[in-house]
C-alpha cells in the first residue's frame, strides 16, 4: 500500500474512533431500548444490506450455529422484524427479509449514528469542515464511478 493511502486511512480510521468513542455504550442502549441483541441488531444490518438471506447464511455470519440463529431468526420473526418467503428458485428454501418495522429499526439506528457524527463534528470549525466536505465527496464520486479494483 502506498504512503499516501495508508496515511489517508489512519487518518479516516482515527476520525471513525473519535467518532465512536463510546460506540458499544451507545449500541447497547440502542439495543436495550428495541429489546435487541448485538447479534439481532447485525442480523438486521446484514438483511438491510443484502435484503435476504438463508438462515445459514445469517448463521455463517453472525457466528452463530445454523439452530441458534433458526431460534433467533424466530424470534424476531415473532417480533415482527424479519419475514420468511420462498425463495423462488427453490421453494424448499425460506429466504429471511426485513419486514417494514425490521427497516424502521435500522433506519433509526443510522439516524442516531449520523447524529452521534454530527454531534463530534460539531467541535470542528466550519472552515476546517468545508474543505474535508469537499474531499469527502470528491473521493467518493471516483470511488462510486469507477469498477471495483480499478
Amino acid at each position: 500500500m502506498d504512503a499516501l493511502r495508508q496515511e489517508l486511512a489512519q487518518a479516516l480510521w482515527r476520525l471513525s474512533e473519535v467518532a465512536f468513542a463510546d460506540w458499544t455504550g451507545w449500541m447497547t442502549e440502542m439495543a436495550q431500548i428495541h429489546g435487541l441483541t448485538l447479534r439481532e441488531i447485525n442480523t438486521l444490518y446484514e438483511l438491510s444490506v443484502d435484503g435476504s438471506l438463508k438462515v445459514s447464511e445469517i448463521a455463517a455470519r453472525t457466528g452463530l450455529s445454523k439452530a441458534a440463529a433458526s431460534q433467533m431468526v424466530e424470534r424476531m420473526v415473532r417480533q415482527g422484524l424479519l419475514e420468511r418467503a420462498e425463495n423462488p428458485a427453490n421453494r424448499r428454501e425460506k429466504q429471511v427479509r426485513l419486514s417494514p418495522q425490521g427497516r424502521t429499526i435500522t433506519r433509526q439506528f443510522d439516524q442516531a449514528a449520523l447524529e452521534q457524527i454530527v454531534k463530534v463534528l460539531s467541535r470542528v470549525p466550519d472552515e476546517k469542515i468545508r474543505p474535508l466536505l469537499g474531499a469527502v465527496n470528491a473521493a467518493l464520486e471516483e470511488l462510486e464511478t469507477s469498477p471495483p479494483g480499478g
